[in-house]
Order: structure tokens, then sequence, then C-alpha cells
């Protein structure tokens, strides 16, 4: 039997010049393109400033923008402070409450069950049907589900142990398409200014990795979990 494997494509960066110089250059026709969606300093496959959207749902957008020589752009995800604090407040969540389940318990928690839905004349099957489990209540948890436990869990974090945030940029050369950038910033919403500012101070400290050396205010971030947020609109 023959094994065929997937080629792995090589990161960006390990890339020859002249490729790496075509797909900035690509990019920057793109970007010039698109500038009356983003104004022209970046470009993105995502719907930015949409009208009557809710604050709630502007904390976090994907887009792309030039490096400060020829062969460099950037794949940048960007978040505000809020966001990457529900983001740890469930981390540690689910740390916490993963820690106090059983190997078994763990792996039937994860477990998915499915039936056949849809047959072909021939009887063969085209679709299936996830199984809705009976969600288990645990004695350890007082009786409460594993996600409902989880739900418990943020809301206690974040009033007793809330994590601390700072602003960041944090460089991953390991993007196969441009070089990539996870940046936190502290702004109401993730809009064209907020972009546009987070592209200046990168700029600014040319292009390295950083953060704030005082973090974020704690009365900037949430003191709700992400769900009671998002249920409260």
């Amino acid at each position: 039997m023959i094994h065929r494997f997937k080629k792995k494509h090589p990161s960006f960066v390990m890339l020859p010049r002249h490729k790496r110089s075509n797909e900035v250059i690509r990019l920057k026709g793109r970007i010039k393109r698109d500038s009356d969606k983003y104004g022209g300093m970046f470009t993105s496959h995502l719907l930015l400033d949409e009208p009557d959207r809710p604050d709630l749902y502007n904390q976090w957008f994907d887009f792309y923008f030039l490096g400060q020589d020829r062969f460099t752009f950037w794949n940048v995800e960007i978040v505000t402070a809020r966001n990457a604090f529900w983001d740890a407040v469930q981390e540690l969540a689910f740390q916490r409450t993963t820690a106090m389940l059983t190997s078994e318990e763990l792996a039937d928690e994860s477990k998915l069950e499915f039936v056949p839905a849809d047959f072909s004349s021939t009887g063969k099957v085209l679709t299936y049907q996830l199984i809705n489990r009976e969600k288990i209540q645990y004695k350890k948890f007082n009786g409460l589900t594993f996600s409902e436990h989880l739900e418990k869990m943020e809301v206690d974090i974040i009033r007793e142990t809330p994590p601390i945030i700072h602003e960041s940029f944090r460089i991953d050369r390991s993007y196969v398409y441009g070089i990539g950038l996870s940046i936190i910033l502290d702004v109401n919403i993730i809009n064209q200014g907020a972009i546009e500012q987070a592209i200046t101070q990168f700029r600014l400290l040319n292009e390295k990795d950083w953060q704030a050396a005082i973090p974020v205010p704690r009365e900037r971030l949430p003191v709700v979990s992400e769900q009671q947020a998002f249920a409260a609109i």
C-alpha cells in the first residue's frame, strides 16, 4: 500500500525573498483597492464598522497590513482588553473544572454519538444526526453539569481572582501566510481608528514584541462573564 502524506507548507519567513516580495506586492495592491472600505492602511476578509452592530460584537478583528520592509506583511488578530479578559477567564475556568474530573469523566464529556438520519434509494446512509445525550450532574459540582459548573466558575473567577491583562503585541513566525501578530488593545471597540492606532504604535516600536508595564486598570475590565453580557443584550 502506498501511503500519501500531505505536504507541509513552509512558514512565510522560510520562503525565498522573491516569493515574500511578490506576496507583499499583491497585498499592497489589495490594500489600495480596498481603501474605500478600510482607509488604506490595511485590508481584511471581514466586515468592519457594520452599521447598528452592538459594541459587544466589535471586540475583535482579523486583518493584514504591510511591514516596514518589502519582504514583510503582518497577519493580525486584534482584540480588546475586555475580550482578552474573558478569554483568560474562560481558560482558567476550563482548567479548574476539568482538573476536578477523572480521565473517564472527561472522555464521556467529549464523546459525540451519531445515528443515521437520511438514506439513499439503495439504503446508503447520506447524513447523520447528533444524539442529544442527557447531561451528567456531578455530585462533586453540587449537582451541576459540566457546562453549568464552568459558567459558575467563570463568575467566581471574575469576582474573586480576576486575571491581569496587559496591552501587548505578540509575534508568531510560524504562519504560512504572512507573519502572525496578536494584539491586545485597551479600547471599547475594534474599529478602523483602533486598528490604525495599533498599526502606528507597532511601527513606532520597530515591529517588535511588546507588553505594557502597567496592566489595564481593573475598572476597565468586565465585572460579568461573557455569557452574562451577551444575555443582557
